[in-house]
């Protein structure tokens, strides 16, 4: 009795995954088509999913539950493709940092449209915005601790105030990435690894000490 129990969990399980997939992939439609997500109905969603109105509300209890979920994994991709910048040492060159910003660059791509309903949500959904709110902490925190270790190294500009300097780097991106990176071909993107770069250079290893 025991593994019919399980075998029909897991039945439930794939179920509830494979629906999933399927409305991340009618949503990603919808938003590149130019729906707002605020104004998108839960039955056009499901209809475009091929799924009913109540399967989508077996697996969730709103839109703002489904985004959460479906940019979990986007959420914490970017956060290890900035850990590739500001983890370890400052960058020695420019161009290493154009590196690493090409990392950002190309993780962020793919999900501007998720990332920009999420960012939207988050102004009206409180489980969204404490999601969206936990993401850019991580960001300010992490990136404050580097700019302290550069300057303590003298690889950073000594002058500037750490934490606000950290939080005016992740607004920029935040708005900046969301804004060049929705729609962008391969000229777009470039553009944009090029002027993160050329930013985050001068504002914080330019000029430093070291």
């Amino acid at each position: 009795m025991a593994s019919v129990t399980r075998r029909t969990s897991g039945t439930r399980a794939q179920r509830r995954e494979e629906n999933a997939r399927r409305l991340l992939g009618a949503l990603s439609e919808l938003l590149a088509e130019g729906t707002s997500f605020t104004e998108l109905p839960v039955e056009r969603l499901a209809s475009r999913a091929g799924v009913s109105r109540s399967t989508f509300y077996v697996h969730f209890a709103d839109k703002g539950a489904l985004l959460r979920e479906v940019t979990a994994d986007i959420v914490e991709a970017l956060l290890t493709a900035g850990r590739g910048w500001w983890a370890g040492d400052a960058p020695a060159s420019r161009e290493e940092l154009r590196e690493r910003a090409a990392v950002i660059v190309a993780t962020y791509r793919p999900h501007a449209e998720l990332m920009r309903a999420f960012t939207d949500t988050s102004s009206h959904d409180a489980e969204v915005h404490e999601a969206f709110r936990a993401l850019t902490d991580s960001y300010v925190d992490e990136l404050t601790d580097h700019i302290e270790r550069g300057q303590r190294a003298g690889t950073v500009h000594r002058d500037l105030p750490p934490r606000g300097t950290a939080q005016m780097l992740t607004g920029m991106a935040e708005r900046g990435l969301d804004q060049m990176l929705r729609g962008a071909d391969d000229e777009r993107a470039e553009q944009t690894v090029e002027a993160f770069t050329a930013v985050v250079w001068n504002m914080l290893y330019a000029h430093a000490d070291a």
